[in-house]
């Protein structure tokens, strides 16, 4: 009995070992093949991935149009052609235009020759009465003084003939009334001849301040006239409001051109150096998404160049495609050498946060596994799954909240 009793314990005991040992090559060649990776402090930047489109900026595409009826007669561009601010777009027909300015600058030139000569010979006029006025102001004074000379005599004569002496004879009194008569008479003929010369003087003036005002009015409304012929005529001459590349013709050499019917498709011109970065983020991310943060893209055409920038604008209104809603993060880009072209995809890395000295582990390392998410961990006991609570991630690691500690080691497949 005793005997059977130890066999039992021995087959038990060796079940056991062989169970042990099978467990361990077991683990063993369940590690094969995986890396290991201690659980350390790092950061993770919380980024959200987004395709997008390049588009041009506000203002940096135009259309350029005629404003003037008439044939082309000159169009030396055509599209993919770089031209600089002034360059010359195209030429309409402007011999009509090139009259009405050539008509209005000669009425325009006429106008300040009449008027000039007008003023001046007026301003003459002026100056001869102006000085014949002064002559007449001198005669009133020279005859002012004649009389007051000739009363103060008289009266001296009267009194001393009027006396009981009769010192002044009655020939000498009568000589001396009747000078100051005459005396009195020219004066009279110098103040009349003085207020005809005022007369004259301010009537000549009257007629150069209407004449200067004539003038004026005449020549703002010729130069009006030249100035609005210089306009029409500038229409039929389009040349690039800014530097950029002919994206678009639609009207040749030859061709007439009927204003206000061809204008908005003559031909449009881009600003390659202004363009936009159009980021279509899904709704379920917008929310997490601000202006300012920072952003980084790359296109299919360079795939090995990054490109960098800011979120400057949020639009408000959504927009729907494959059924799915986004909503539109714009970048503007000010680029030096235009690789950037219209209609571009764009592959972008919005930069949500950076959250540092956090434990970190691999991506891959982190699973989903009925309904929890565990980790493989070097030494734990089964199956070595370990429960987990991850928490922001980037492309290459996983935050680490709860389940692990600094130094842990854990497996996982790259």
């Amino acid at each position: 009995m005793n005997r059977k009793l130890i066999y039992g314990v021995g087959i038990v005991l060796l079940l056991a070992i062989l169970f042990g040992i099978f467990r361990v090559f077991k683990g063993k060649k369940e590690e094969k093949g995986f890396k290991e990776f201690s659980v350390r402090l790092g950061q993770v930047s919380e980024v959200i991935t987004a395709t997008g489109e390049i588009k041009a900026a506000t203002g940096a595409q135009i259309s350029l149009g005629a404003r003037v009826t008439g044939m082309v007669v000159k169009e030396p561009i055509s599209v993919g052609d770089h031209v600089k601010k002034g360059d010359l777009i195209a030429i309409i027909d402007n011999r009509e235009l090139k009259e009405d300015v050539n008509r209005t600058e000669a009425e325009l030139e006429r106008v300040k020759v009449h008027f000039q000569k007008s003023i001046r010979e007026q301003e003459l006029a002026v100056r001869e009465l102006l000085n014949q006025f002064k002559k007449a102001e001198l005669e009133v004074k020279k005859a002012s003084a004649e009389y007051e000379f000739r009363k103060w005599n008289y009266s001296s004569l009267k009194r001393l003939f009027e006396s009981k002496n009769h010192s002044v004879s009655e020939r000498s009194y009568r000589e001396a009334k009747n000078a100051l008569q005459q005396a009195r008479a020219g004066l009279e003929q110098a103040k009349y001849g003085r207020n005809a010369a005022e007369a004259a003087l301010n009537k000549a003036r009257t007629a150069l301040d209407r004449l200067k005002k004539e003038y004026k009015q005449e020549l703002l409304k010729a130069e009006a006239e030249y100035k609005k012929a210089q306009i029409r005529f500038s229409y039929s001459i389009l040349r690039a409001p800014f530097s950029g590349v002919i994206t678009y013709v639609s009207t040749q050499e030859g061709e007439t051109v009927v204003a206000g019917l061809n204008a908005p498709q003559f031909v449009k011109i881009l600003d390659e150096s202004r363009v936009e970065n159009w980021i279509y983020v899904d709704e379920t991310d917008i929310g997490r998404v601000k202006h300012g943060m920072e952003v980084t893209f790359h296109v299919d055409a360079y795939p090995d160049k990054p490109y960098h920038g800011k979120i400057d604008q949020i639009y408000p209104a959504p927009v729907v495609q494959n059924n799915v809603v986004y909503y539109i993060a714009v970048m503007k880009i000010y680029q030096k050498d235009a690789t950037l072209h219209l209609k571009m995809t764009t592959h972008n890395k919005v930069h949500i946060r950076t959250i540092k000295d956090v434990l970190v582990v691999p991506n891959s390392a982190v699973k989903f596994l009925d309904g929890h998410y565990v980790v493989r961990l070097k030494g734990a006991p089964g199956d070595g799954f370990v429960k987990v609570v991850p928490g922001a991630s980037d492309e290459s690691f996983t935050e680490i909240k709860e389940g692990l500690h600094q130094g842990d080691v854990v497996l996982y497949r790259p």
